[in-house]
């Protein structure tokens, strides 16, 4: 059976899931730095607030589309192969597509937060792989466990 990603609906939660995310990395950044009372940089990189609230972006991420990847799937009733197929599909779809906003949104346009593709790839890692790798593995994460949930709350035959 072949996965069917509702691209529409992908993409119309993709764009709040996105904006969502980076508002609360960028909340999260600023409050470190407000309840550690460290000081701005001029560089992004070498911020600390932003250099400790690294370490919880995966997670955040992976809460974030997580629960956005229960918005998409509501409602399913579809086979578990076929949800699994599909979360699969939904998670590279928008992996990539993260990929894609984040190259051109932080390294191709120029603004006060751009890096180089340097500092972007190399600068950030481990991080920003395990921020792509919790975006991909999110919507597998939602069907695995809400999968689990339903079948527990169903009554025995």
């Amino acid at each position: 059976m072949q996965a069917r990603l509702n691209s529409k609906r992908a993409i119309g939660i993709f764009i709040p899931a996105y904006i969502v995310v980076t508002i609360l990395a960028i909340a999260l950044s600023v409050a470190i730095g407000m309840i550690g009372h460290l000081p701005p940089t001029a560089e992004p990189l070498q911020n600390q607030a932003y250099l400790l609230s690294e370490r919880f972006l995966p997670l955040l991420n992976l809460l974030v589309w997580g629960m956005l990847a229960w918005v998409y799937f509501r409602g399913r009733t579809t086979d578990r192969l076929a949800l699994r197929r599909e979360a699969f599909a939904l998670g590279a779809f928008w992996m990539v597509t993260a990929i894609v906003v984040d190259y051109v949104g932080f390294v191709l346009i120029k603004n006060p937060i751009s890096l180089t593709p340097h500092d972007f790839y190399i600068g950030q890692f481990p991080w920003i792989y395990l921020i792509y790798v919790a975006i991909f593995f999110a919507p597998l994460c939602e069907t695995a466990l809400v999968g689990a949930s339903r079948r527990a709350a169903q009554p025995a035959l």
